[in-house]
């Protein structure tokens, strides 16, 4: 073989070897390519999710811190609201005792004629030791009438007012000042939380 031939040989050798080195050079940058594309495409939605369940969760946080806070300001609410009622009925109570005798006597035969008018015409009286000679002579006037209004023998502890039972001692009438005042408990509160919020 001579020279020239066996350039030829290694020429086209050459050529072939630079060839399919350049087509599989081709082929892998094609591979490295697409694969660089699906990993991009792959992080893309990794950061979108990551992204997506980090706005659901800060959005739940913020619910929850404003909820707890809506939760705080209703309890301090409740607390002032609560702390307003006990403050007026405390200062009701406490007016009582400078109430002038004739109006304090007036409000006890009114108590006791409501409770008449609840338990019927023959019932027990009961009231607090300080009360008990203004009672009596309430009574005294009521026994005038069909009435028969008793004065128990026993006093109850409280401030004012009076608590009635039936003869039978089955039927009993609240009718304290403290009893009253539960009673108006919760008009005033409705009250209060009016004045509280501006209403």
């Amino acid at each position: 073989m001579d020279r020239n031939a066996t350039r030829n040989t290694l020429g086209k050798v050459s050529s072939q070897f630079s060839s399919e080195v350049l087509a599989d050079t081709e082929e892998g940058k094609r591979k490295a390519l697409n694969h660089l594309e699906s990993t991009r495409r792959a992080t893309v939605d990794e950061i979108s999710k990551i992204n997506e369940t980090s706005a659901k969760k800060a959005e739940s946080l913020r619910r929850q811190i404003i909820g707890s806070a809506e939760l705080d300001v209703r309890n301090m609410e409740l607390r002032v609201l609560e702390e307003a009622v006990n403050a007026v009925f405390e200062e009701a109570l406490s007016s009582l005792e400078k109430t002038p005798s004739s109006a304090y006597e007036k409000a006890l035969s009114r108590l006791i004629s409501e409770g008449t008018e609840v338990l019927g015409d023959n019932v027990t009286v009961a009231c607090n030791a300080k009360d008990r000679k203004m009672v009596a002579s309430v009574l005294k006037e009521l026994n005038k009438g069909p009435v028969k209004v008793t004065l128990s023998d026993e006093s109850i502890n409280v401030l004012g007012g009076v608590a009635m039972t039936s003869k039978d001692g089955s039927v009993r009438f609240e009718n304290t000042f403290e009893a009253r005042l539960e009673r108006f408990r919760p008009l005033l509160r409705k009250d209060v939380a009016g004045l509280l919020r501006g209403g």
